[in-house]
């Protein structure tokens, strides 16, 4: 079945912005590696939805994959390809000049433009949970907009990854480092500067908070901020 969300970013992406935006609600969902940031969006989405059944048009949708999915079509690259380059970050800036001259050629520059073009007319669309993808960066300061950080101890994320049975603690350690170093470095290419972690604003514990306590606590936050 065809994705309906990529369809509909492939037609705005390809049109001018309005003159005026009139903003609508979005939450962006952050997190430190290991913590459940997709099982707590599929959660959120759901819970919204059953406090907004009596608002027809208003379901919300939780976003993840879609991002990439779509930047990397509009920059004829495999989303892996995108994921590189953003991973890159400044340090490709080398890496760019002695390859420009490529006819494939695809600097960082233009594929972090594009990142933060495609999360923007995302925004557009509102009621949206979207997890990832450096949005907390991208939509700082957006009106009706929560920006969430989930984060927990390193030894608690290392014994989540380490239950999965698929990694000892070692290499749970060594996945961490590598994954929140990358991360970092993808909100520091889009910030233009140091990891700031004052972006969020609103920071879980997930090993002294359970997945429906942080749903309720972002919900109250919603209705706090009117965007419900």
């Amino acid at each position: 079945m065809e994705n309906l969300l990529l369809k509909y970013l492939g037609r705005v992406l390809t049109e001018e912005p309005q003159a005026a935006i009139v903003s609508k609600p979005i939450v962006t969902i952050s997190r430190e590696f290991g913590c459940p940031s997709k099982l707590i969006a599929q959660l959120l989405t759901d819970a919204i939805n059953k406090k907004t059944t009596e608002s027809p048009g208003k379901k919300w949708r939780f976003i993840n994959k879609e991002v990439l999915e779509s930047a990397a079509r509009e920059l004829q690259l495999n989303p892996a390809d995108v994921k590189y380059l953003l991973n890159v970050g400044e340090k490709g800036l080398l890496e760019d000049f002695l390859v420009s001259f490529s006819a494939n050629y695809v600097s960082s520059l233009k594929v972090k433009n594009t990142l933060i073009r495609v999360v923007n007319t995302i925004a557009l669309s509102g009621n949206v949970v979207l997890v990832g993808r450096g949005s907390a960066a991208i939509l700082q300061g957006r009106p009706y907009s929560l920006h969430v950080r989930l984060q927990a101890p390193v030894d608690w994320r290392i014994g989540c990854l380490c239950e999965s049975g698929k990694v000892n603690a070692g290499e749970a350690r060594r996945m961490l480092e590598t994954t929140d170093n990358k991360r970092n470095a993808l909100y520091e290419l889009i910030l233009g500067k140091k990891f700031d972690q004052y972006i969020f604003d609103v920071v879980f514990n997930c090993s002294t908070s359970s997945m429906r306590q942080i749903v309720q606590g972002i919900l109250g936050m919603m209705e706090a901020r009117h965007m419900l």
